[in-house]
């Protein structure tokens, strides 16, 4: 049985959503030559190349912003909120633009957009580094909210489905230790067996 920490599998998930399908892209913060402040994109950027594993600014409602334009051209953006404290910025984009577009043009419009941002993990560090506001997520309406209770959540074969959906999805996932307050079972990974199967929480 092979071993994998949550970041490696993460990686490997993402990995293999860029071999499937080119419209799928990776941006945010030091996701490209650093790899990730977890390093959750290590090698990707020399893989694939600067024009799918973009650097970003510091600029969470940029990262969004530009995630919603470019789901509306058809590409399949994955986004990295290095944390879940420095979501904010972002939050306007996400809960009234990213999660309503569907709704507002009455089906006819799809953003595809993944969100992924690390959540608690105990780091012990002050000021937006430490927070876990996924609630405010898993409350609106036109978001998936899903989050992973052990690596093999991550495991390659459940990416590309997530890539593929046509809803916005934000994804928690905690760097050190996983936790989990799922809002709708997405179907593509391993349900916990003692949780029913449309809503669940799971904390280790």
């Amino acid at each position: 049985m092979t071993t994998l920490t949550l970041s490696k599998a993460l990686n490997e998930g993402l990995r293999k959503a860029l071999e499937n399908d080119p419209k799928v892209l990776i941006m945010g913060e030091d996701v490209g030559k650093l790899g990730g402040v977890f390093r959750v994109t290590d090698g990707l950027q020399k893989d694939f190349g600067e024009a799918r594993v973009v650097d970003t600014p510091l600029a969470e409602s940029g990262i969004v912003g530009t995630a919603i334009g470019l789901a509306l051209r058809g590409y399949r953006p994955v986004c990295e909120i290095q944390f879940d404290g420095f979501v904010f910025p972002a939050f306007d984009q996400i809960t009234t633009q990213l999660a309503k577009m569907r709704y507002r043009s009455r089906g006819h419009l799809s953003l595809p957009v993944v969100i992924r941002i690390p959540c608690g993990g105990g780091i012990g560090a002050v000021e937006h580094h430490s927070e876990s506001p996924e609630a405010l997520f898993t409350h609106t309406a036109g978001l998936r909210v899903v989050a992973c209770g052990r690596p093999t959540w991550t495991r390659p074969g459940a990416w590309p489905p997530r890539c593929r959906s046509a809803r916005p999805r934000p994804w928690s996932a905690a760097p050190t230790r996983p936790c989990s307050a799922t809002a709708r079972w997405s179907g593509h990974a391993p349900r916990p067996q003692s949780r029913p199967p449309a809503t669940g929480t799971r904390w280790r």
